[in-house]
């Protein structure tokens, strides 16, 4: 795993009232966390594929914009145990086949941290066309897991608010970094494997990289994630980074991945089926946003940007 660093003299900052993380984490983070968490409750009562994909949606809108880890290091792992897509050598669907097989209680059955993640509810749900009473007793169970990890990530949120505060400077500087990581991931991992455009897979299309290629929610994810950034990037009435980067001098690098944030969506409501063979013109346009932030607002701003798993790994 490779990090690179950027580090600059000046931060960007703003003098007015509460910081653009303050707001953001009031009026986004909390807010998505009580999505993620209403949603995985309904899909408890109400164990089908269609409340599946709305908890696929609020999740990723969470995953994308995750400060916890960085408010609290004691947290940083804890995505992990919710998703691990790109985190996993293991077969986790042949495991998944034994959990659904075996005789155990749940608790047992689903005794690693990969087993009671989204992913290994994916298969649960998905890799029959009828959802089994045993199925179902995991997918509770799973979910247990899971909102119990999104009530932590809710908690660090709310205990930074009530709390002593960070500095403005590292504030603003982890906010870019996260979109700088989100946007990576977006572009090569998202888009670029399946569609063969990453670095890892050049010209090696394969729809089965996909993230949610059992279930068919790839673009359903994608489509979330652009929400989370445009919700933070995008002109809101509530401020956000965007409005602290207009203050600080770059509106035209926040107009820049406004507009690759639109044509990411333009592109991606051209493919049908979450079908990734024809996604070179949606690869790109994620590659624009990327640069967006990782070179213009990062130029403009002059942040300390850092990007995790640089080499794809």
């Amino acid at each position: 795993m490779k990090k690179i660093l950027f580090t600059s003299l000046v931060a960007a900052s703003t003098l007015f009232g509460a910081t653009s993380l303050e707001s953001v984490l009031k009026n986004v983070s909390i807010p998505d966390v009580d999505a993620a968490i209403k949603d995985a409750k309904t899909l408890q009562k109400d164990i089908n594929t269609k409340n599946y994909e709305e908890l696929v949606s609020s999740w990723k809108k969470v995953e994308a914009l995750y400060f916890a880890g960085d408010i609290n290091e004691d947290y940083i792992d804890t995505p992990r145990y919710i998703d691990v897509f790109h985190n996993l050598k293991e077969n986790l669907s042949e495991q998944m086949q034994r959990a659904i097989d075996s005789k155990d209680e749940p608790k047992i059955a689903l005794f690693k941290n990969s087993f009671k993640t989204i992913n290994a509810l994916e298969y649960v749900l998905y890799n029959d066309d009828k959802i089994t009473k045993r199925e179902k007793a995991l997918t509770v169970e799973i979910l247990n897991t899971m909102i119990s990890n999104l009530e932590d990530i809710k908690a660090i949120y709310k205990e930074y608010l009530a709390g002593e505060k960070k500095s403005e400077k590292w504030e603003n500087a982890m906010i870019i970094n996260t979109l700088i990581a989100s946007s990576y991931r977006l572009k090569e991992w998202r888009i670029g494997d399946a569609s063969g455009n990453s670095t890892k897979y050049k010209n090696s299309i394969d729809n089965r990289r996909a993230e949610y290629f059992l279930s068919k929610n790839s673009f359903n994810a994608i489509k979330a994630i652009l929400e989370a950034h445009e919700e933070v990037i995008g002109n809101k009435d509530y401020y956000n980074f965007a409005s602290m980067a207009k203050e600080a001098g770059a509106g035209k690098q926040v107009k820049e991945a406004q507009d690759a944030i639109l044509k990411i969506n333009e592109e991606i409501n051209k493919l049908e089926n979450d079908d990734f063979t024809k996604a070179k013109d949606l690869f790109k346009a994620a590659k624009t946003l990327h640069f967006a932030y990782y070179l213009s607002l990062i130029e403009e701003l002059s942040v300390t940007a850092k990007i995790l798993d640089a080499d794809g790994d």
